[in-house]
């Protein structure tokens, strides 16, 4: 096929070399914006973590209570 016309060599490699260019671009850019979701996205959790830890209260067990007092008692000492 690409045997019959040597001259076609230079407009395949430069289509080829246009393609992969324009492949790049286009993963670059799907990439960029692909990490700018994920990146709101994680604030967002953030966000709905903290609200749901200020609005539910912390059950704390009588040994941790008891636990915290003791290195209280150790850092006032």
């Amino acid at each position: 096929m690409l045997d019959s016309n040597p001259n076609h060599f230079p407009t395949l490699l430069i289509i080829c070399m246009i393609m992969s260019i324009l492949l790049y671009v286009s993963a670059s850019i799907v990439a960029f914006f692909h990490k700018k979701k994920r990146q709101t996205s994680k604030i967002v959790q953030v966000t709905k973590t903290n609200e749901e830890l200020e609005i539910v209260p912390q059950q704390i067990s009588e040994e941790e209570q008891q636990m915290e007092n003791y290195l209280k008692d150790q850092e006032n000492k």
